[in-house]
């Protein structure tokens, strides 16, 4: 029994891999081809990350665009658009301007001179 079952496995067997090839192909790729593509992925991967984000996702469902499909979206741009974009984010300042930060700010140093002379 233990043989019948041993020579209908190699039977399907061989017949999968007559009818199902598999091959492959290695091929050598250049250096700068490999440095080419990692700043475009990091720089994708950075705006999909942005997009999860729960303000940014808030602002951007507050213009219409649902939070499941912005990182679809982030797929579907090129790499210029990626570059560019990313290059852009990088460019901004860290914390936001409020006014209100500004005057209590002012009025603090003011605090201080006012106090510091007297």
């Amino acid at each position: 029994m233990n043989r019948i079952f041993a020579r209908s496995v190699c039977r399907i067997l061989i017949l999968w891999l007559a009818a199902f090839p598999c091959s492959s192909y290695a091929g050598m790729i250049a250096t700068d081809q490999v440095l080419a593509a990692a700043p475009t992925q990091d720089a994708r991967a950075t705006l999909r990350n942005l997009v999860r984000r729960g303000d940014v996702s808030s602002k951007l469902q507050g213009l219409g665009i649902s939070p499941g499909s912005a990182p679809a979206r982030v797929d579907a741009m090129t790499d210029a658009e990626v570059a560019d974009i990313a290059g852009r984010i990088d460019s901004l300042p860290a914390g936001g301007a409020s006014w209100w930060a500004l005057i209590i700010g002012l009025l603090v140093i003011e605090l201080i001179i006012y106090f510091w002379i007297d």
